[in-house]
C-alpha cells in the first residue's frame, strides 16, 4: 500500500518527494479501508507537515522494508528502535513514539533469564526487528522466523516456542484479536525503548540539513504517537 502527500519545500534541505516505508503493526500504523492508519503513521504526518515536505508512504513486510533504505530505493523506514546494524547504513532520528518490551509464555514458572532456558527452550520474535536481533545477541535459541504478529503468538500457542519477546502493545492487540483468555497468558516486561525514523546515511549525507530539522520538528509531534495517548 502507498500513501502520497504534495506539499512544497526547499531542494536545499529535503527531495522533491521523501520516500518512507513501513510495516503493518497494529496499534502504532495499519490499513483500513485503503487508507495507512494509527499513530505512528499520525507522526509522521506531522512531521512532514511542520517541514513542508512532499512525501510518500509504502507499507511492506518489516525486513524488505529495511532492505530497501540499505539498498537506496528508499530514503527511511519508521517506526524502529535503534541498533548496531542499523546504524551502519542509516542513521536514526529523535524519538517520536515509544515501545515497551515484554517476554510473553504460558506458565507463570517459566524462568526466561536462566542458563538452563536459554540452553534448551527455543524463543522467538518477529524476524527482522530489534528484539530478533536482541535475542540472538543475548545467547538465546532463535530459528524460527514469524512475519507478522499473528504468527508469532501462534508458535507460543502451538507450543512451537517456550516464550516469545514481543511489543506490550501490539502482542496485546494480538491477543484481543485471536480471542484468547488472558488467564493463559504471562507476561514479564524487560524494557523500554524509544521509536524513531531510520534515514539511511547516503540520504544524510545528500541532504545535510534535513535530520536537524525533522528532529526538531519531530519533538514537538511526540505527543501523537500510541505511547502518549495510552
Amino acid at each position: 500500500m502507498v500513501m502520497f502527500s504534495s506539499l512544497r519545500v526547499s531542494a536545499d534541505t529535503g527531495p522533491e518527494r521523501l520516500l518512507l516505508t513501513t510495516q503493518e503493526w497494529f496499534p502504532y500504523q495499519y490499513q483500513e479501508e485503503g487508507e495507512m492508519k494509527g499513530p505512528g503513521v499520525e507522526s509522521i504526518k506531522c512531521v512532514m507537515k511542520a517541514l513542508k515536505q512532499p512525501y510518500q508512504l509504502t507499507m511492506t513486510k518489516w525486513d524488505k522494508a529495511q532492505l530497501m533504505v540499505e539498498v537506496g530505493s528508499q530514503h527511511g523506514f519508521f517506526l524502529a528502535s535503534q541498533n548496531a546494524i542499523r546504524d551502519t547504513y542509516a542513521v536514526f532520528s529523535a524519538p517520536i513514539d515509544e515501545q515497551k518490551w515484554s517476554w510473553v509464555f504460558l506458565s507463570d514458572a517459566t524462568d526466561v533469564g536462566s542458563e538452563k532456558f536459554k540452553e534448551h527452550v527455543e524463543v522467538a520474535a518477529l524476524f527482522g526487528s530489534n528484539k530478533w536481533f536482541w535475542l540472538h545477541k543475548q545467547g538465546y535459541r532463535v530459528e524460527r522466523k514469524p512475519r507478522s504478529p499473528d504468527a508469532l503468538l501462534e508458535l507460543l500457542l502451538n507450543g512451537e516456542v517456550g516464550a516469545i519477546l514481543a511489543n506490550d502493545a501490539v502482542i496485546d492487540e494480538t491477543i484481543k484479536k485471536q480471542g484468547v483468555s488472558y488467564r493463559a497468558i504471562s507476561k514479564k516486561r524487560i524494557k523500554s525503548n524509544p521509536l524513531g525514523v531510520y534515514f539511511s546515511r547516503n540520504f544524510v549525507e545528500k541532504y545535510p540539513q534535513f535530520m536537524d530539522s525533522f528532529n526538531s520538528s519531530a519533538k514537538k509531534c511526540t505527543g501523537r504517537g500510541y505511547a502518549a495517548i495510552n
